[in-house]
């Protein structure tokens, strides 16, 4: 699997970092896991919620909920602790 930053390319940075693993850790301001990600070989993208973590001044849980917004756009949001 091969990641790029998606927004940098718009100031014409193509950067493309190989991840032989397959796996890719979004880390959160805490430095503990925000998400996991798994690119399967059959194309599935495995999501995994991380842990509990604080991110963006917010305590978020390891639970996440799916939100479908179109047929090829979907919302993946950690519930949040109160």
């Amino acid at each position: 699997m091969k990641v790029r930053d998606s927004f940098a390319t718009l100031n014409k940075d193509e950067t493309v970092t190989n991840m032989p693993s397959g796996g890719l850790d979004i880390i959160a301001d805490d430095g503990r896991s925000l998400f996991s990600l798994r690119l399967a070989k059959d194309g599935t993208l495995e999501v995994y919620g991380g842990v509990y973590c604080k991110h963006a001044g917010l305590t978020l849980d390891g639970v996440i909920s799916v939100i479908p917004r179109a047929a090829n756009l979907i919302y993946v949001r950690k519930e949040r602790i109160v």
